[in-house]
């Protein structure tokens, strides 16, 4: 490549002198354009993908709040979500605040490792974190269940 860039640098005259065929400049101007209007096109295309799939993500997200799947990162959402549950019924009539304090303190579990520590010795770590996964995300599912029993009845 160096051979020819060379060789056109030293004759620069040689390709001066030729006059450009008919119609050059508008063929360029015009694919010019059309570069340009491919470029925009695809900035609008390739943002509008990226902006799906954020709000994939985003919506992805709401409703499992643990992409990467541990059991310590349910327990987590599970403190997050009992705290807004305690927030949250102060509206409603006695009997169904305790009701539903009964059902999220019978199921609140008081540790990340609570699950682990009941597992039998001898279980491979890998199954130990695929059963702690599971338990706490059974677990995280009916605390949503239960806040979903203190939202206002005008939000129903």
């Amino acid at each position: 490549m160096d051979v020819l860039k060379n060789f056109i640098q030293e004759n620069k005259a040689l390709f001066e002198h030729e006059d450009l065929p008919e119609g050059h400049e508008q063929r360029l101007l015009k694919r010019q354009k059309t570069r340009k209007r491919q470029r925009l096109i695809f900035l609008i295309s390739s943002t509008s993908a990226a902006l799906i799939v954020l709000m994939l993500t985003v919506g992805l997200y709401k409703t499992q709040p643990c992409l990467t799947g541990s059991g310590a990162c349910y327990y987590a959402q599970i403190v997050k979500l009992s705290d807004q549950i305690e927030r949250s019924i102060e509206h409603l009539p006695e009997f169904k605040q305790r009701e539903i304090l009964m059902n999220m303190y019978s199921i609140m579990p008081q540790s990340d490792v609570e699950f682990e520590n009941m597992l039998p010795i001898g279980i491979s770590k890998k199954d130990i974190k695929h059963l702690n996964k599971e338990y706490y995300k059974r677990l995280y599912e009916g605390m949503v269940e239960i806040a979903s029993l203190t939202k206002h009845p005008h939000d129903l």
